[in-house]
């Protein structure tokens, strides 16, 4: 009885328990997305319709079965025809279509990797803003808290007469302006957080929740040549196959030829004479005339075709190398930031701060100076969560540009 018991409250305490929620690192977030994504997971079915294609693609046409039977309305005389008829190419047309599908395949599977290492770069730059707004939070709380004791400590001076009533209320308003930053940053991480579970295919109500923590900068990754970029493979492939359109549609100008081969079998009655039987057997040839259609307007469309994807994979390797060099410009003016923050900006803020803080003990320096130097003290740090951020972002969509591995942090 007792067994019974504990196994059913056992059973009501997980069916009320919360779920537990999904824990992600940005790098696991993005294998995550790689898995979860339904966007990602229609894309790839273009890589099965590409191959169904291929497979249909390059044969020859089914051959023709007719019958014919012809009876003499006068006498009982009767013909009856089989005749099979297969339809051949004069041209290497078969040829060209099978290398149409094969590269028409080839640029399904390479933009299928190209929506992966999208998808990758976009699971890791949410990452990467959610972490930072997590440490934007942290950064409030630990001054919403550090300003609420010296508003306490002077509310008593205040009640005490040994302090100015001004000085516990510019803290007051200080400390509310840092709380309403601090729910203008949860409503944002609120609406990052929708807009990360929907990337990662997870239900809204779905707990998630992101590890890890911005590094400062230990160097710039070095871009490569984007070649091996899955958006330029595709464009190639696109190339490559308009300009087998073109050799097929050239092809294409003349039909394919029917043979095939008959047999005839005739009944006839020759009076006074008996019945005669007489099978034939005989070659049948269809030879198409291009009389009236040369195949010039399909051929005109995959010339241009051709020019037009010819065109689309110069820009698309331009954009890439501008991708590189935009990222790259931007980790390196981060990085020359971040370090002037930490090396001179802070420092002097912080001994600023201090030196002010104790002209403000001794009495000699009003609680204003103290307040609009911690004011710009916490600026800075702000503007080094900011430029940090900003940092990583500008890293994954190198690395990402490049095609390579993103940068450890």
């Amino acid at each position: 009885m007792f067994l019974r018991l504990f196994i059913l409250l056992l059973f009501v305490h997980l069916s009320l328990s919360p779920a537990p929620g999904v824990t992600l690192s940005p790098e696991a977030a993005a294998d995550y997305a790689l898995r979860h994504n339904p966007s990602l997971d229609a894309a790839r079915m273009t890589i099965a319709e590409a191959r169904g294609r291929l497979r249909h693609s390059g044969r020859l046409s089914n051959p023709e079965l007719e019958l014919e039977f012809s009876k003499n309305s006068r006498t009982p005389e009767t013909s009856t025809s089989i005749i099979l008829i297969q339809r051949l190419p004069v041209t290497r047309r078969l040829r060209y279509e099978k290398a149409v599908s094969q590269a028409q395949l080839s640029a399904a599977e390479a933009e299928v990797r190209d929506a992966e290492r999208k998808l990758s770069a976009e699971a890791r730059l949410l990452a990467v803003r959610h972490i930072a707004i997590q440490e934007q939070r942290a950064l409030r709380s630990n001054q919403l808290a550090n300003i609420l004791e010296l508003s306490q400590f002077l509310k008593k001076l205040a009640q005490t007469g040994e302090g100015s009533p001004t000085d516990a209320l510019q803290v007051e308003l200080e400390s509310r302006q840092i709380e309403i930053d601090h729910l203008q940053l949860k409503a944002d991480e609120t609406s990052l957080l929708s807009e990360f579970k929907a990337l990662l295919g997870l239900p809204p109500a779905e707990p998630l929740t992101i590890t890890g923590k911005l590094m400062s900068p230990s160097g710039v990754l070095q871009s490569s040549d984007p070649a091996e970029r899955p958006d330029l493979i595709a464009a190639k492939s696109r190339l490559e196959a308009a300009q087998w359109n073109v050799r097929e549609q050239h092809a294409r100008r003349m039909e394919d030829i029917g043979t095939g081969v008959s047999f005839t079998n005739e009944r006839t009655i020759d009076d006074p004479n008996p019945v005669h039987k007489e099978q034939i057997i005989g070659l049948r040839f269809s030879i198409p005339l291009p009389l009236w259609n040369d195949n010039s307007g399909r051929i005109q469309e995959a010339t241009s075709a051709s020019m037009r994807a010819e065109k689309e994979l110069v820009a698309a390797r331009a954009a890439a190398e501008g991708e590189i060099l935009s990222a790259k410009n931007a980790m390196e003016s981060h990085s020359k930031i971040l370090d002037e923050l930490d090396s001179k900006a802070l420092p002097q803020a912080k001994q600023l701060e201090d030196h002010l803080r104790s002209g403000y003990s001794s009495g000699q320096t009003p609680l204003a100076e103290v307040l609009r130097a911690r004011s710009r003290r916490l600026d800075l740090q702000r503007q080094r969560l900011d430029t940090l951020r900003d940092y990583h972002l500008a890293a994954i969509r190198l690395s990402s540009a490049a095609n390579q591995l993103p940068a450890k942090s």
